[in-house]
């Protein structure tokens, strides 16, 4: 299933991964508090060798789930 915010990441040119750092600067949120969304599995990354790869997909998903500002729920 391909979530709208994906689909204009793909538009865009957008990468499949990007390092933890680039996922936290993407949401707009620190490090730290990325890295407790990734510990809750709230997004997926995988390992190449030594590096940690983030799944944009999962970042867009994230987001798409994220409630809107005033929307009741």
């Amino acid at each position: 299933m391909t979530f709208p915010t994906h689909q204009r990441l793909r538009e865009a040119g957008a990468p499949l991964f990007v390092s933890p750092t680039e996922a936290a600067k993407l949401l707009g949120i620190g490090r730290t508090k990325f890295y407790e969304l990734l510990a809750a599995g709230e997004v997926e990354a995988r390992r190449l060798g030594t590096r940690t790869l983030v799944d944009t997909a999962s970042i867009a998903a994230l987001a798409d789930r994220l409630p809107r500002l005033g929307a009741a729920g």
